[in-house]
């Protein structure tokens, strides 16, 4: 039960691949599980929502060995201790700048000695596991991912690939563009180089690269470039696209018909 899926896949050095949670609804979540999709993002920090939206869709992803990925809102203690708390096994923190921030993301992560959380876990007494089952592992479980999307944390990236702890480096194309001086602009050039650098700085830390995409095209060149962790858009984005594309099909053949 303990067994970090992701964790297991990026250590044999394979990709593990998401999708986000559009909106706090464990029916959305639960048909985004059944794709089969390594792990979960749940976003706490551009959402309107808070820990107590979401506290049942952890428990779904473990239910399926899908690994339940909280992003918290800020690096706080709290707000990790309460994601953690409600059954998430790994945990993203926003705007890291520093090895001194991702050292305190690790800390804020794990139990003493390793670091400081709190002991009070409340998803398992709805899953029947024990605290003596569960809290020897939770430090090995937890997986630790710090965002990389500022300057400073541009600046001292191969200091922060390199803190004990940290599982893998992770940005967004989006704030990495507003970071670079071009927000919004993507394709620009510089922002473009820099995503396609970015696994080749990390990589001698022995720490997996991620990054949050939309369409297949975009995730496949971003494996090829030496990204592992990848977040593949959302089951709304992705259906509506479908859908958008059936009922084109769909008209056409009404038309043809007439």
């Amino acid at each position: 039960m303990f067994q970090n899926r992701v964790k297991q896949l990026l250590q044999a050095g394979k990709a593990a691949w998401g999708a986000g949670l559009a909106d706090a609804s464990e029916i959305v979540a639960q048909a985004t599980i059944e794709t089969g999709v390594d792990f979960l993002w749940i976003d706490l920090e551009h959402r309107p929502y808070e820990v107590e939206a979401v506290r049942w869709i952890p428990i779904l992803c473990r239910r399926k060995s899908c690994v339940p990925l909280v992003r918290v809102a800020a690096l706080e203690s709290h707000l990790i201790k309460k994601a953690l708390d409600i059954g998430a096994s790994a945990i993203m923190v926003p705007q890291v700048n520093s090895a001194l921030e991702a050292q305190r993301a690790v800390e804020y992560c794990k139990y003493p000695p390793e670091g400081t959380r709190g002991v009070s876990p409340l998803w398992p007494l709805f899953e029947g596991v024990s605290w003596s089952d569960y809290l020897p592992r939770a430090n090995q479980e937890t997986l630790v991912v710090v965002q990389i999307e500022t300057a400073p944390g541009i600046e001292n990236l191969e200091s922060i690939a390199a803190v004990p702890g940290v599982d893998v480096l992770f940005l967004g194309p989006t704030d990495t563009s507003a970071a670079l001086g071009h927000i919004g602009q993507i394709e620009h050039p510089e922002v473009q180089a820099f995503l396609a650098d970015f696994p080749r700085r990390v990589a001698p830390s022995g720490k997996a690269s991620g990054i949050t995409l939309q369409s297949l095209e975009e995730c496949g060149r971003a494996y090829e470039q030496g990204y592992r962790f990848i977040v593949c858009g959302n089951v709304v984005h992705s259906g509506g696209l479908a859908l958008t594309s059936h009922l084109g099909r769909l008209r056409a053949r009404e038309t043809s018909t007439e």
